[in-house]
């Protein structure tokens, strides 16, 4: 009266799921190809104000950082300095890939070669 009850055996087969839950490969092959067509024309139709100002924003951007580095410098020393060395590089076009290659040419340089 007040024991368990014996479970019912639940089957080890998983029910099928309908295929119209998932999107067929064709359909998603086609989606991909919209977005590409979409991403070629949205590149080619640019207008020149656009190109212009990206032209701008490139050249403005690591001076405002420098800026902004240079203002917050007195109250956040660190946050300053890396600010400022952000922009200086940018304005430089010292890449990150440059910064290790030269990290391991003086690497090179210092190390022992026991081929003397």
């Amino acid at each position: 009266m007040f024991g368990r009850q014996a479970k019912e055996p639940q089957s080890s087969e998983t029910p099928d799921i309908p295929e119209m839950m998932f999107p067929a490969q064709i359909e998603l092959e086609n989606r991909s190809e919209k977005n590409k067509d979409i991403n070629q024309i949205s590149e080619i139709e640019q207008p020149e104000v656009v190109k212009i100002v990206e032209k701008i924003s490139g050249i403005v951007s690591p001076y405002f950082i420098v800026i902004v580095g240079l203002s917050l410098y007195e109250d956040n020393v660190f946050l300053g300095l890396v600010l400022i060395t952000i922009g200086i590089l940018s304005l430089l076009k010292i890449s990150w890939s440059s910064i290790f290659e030269l990290f391991l040419g003086i690497k090179s340089f210092f190390s022992s070669s026991d081929d003397l």
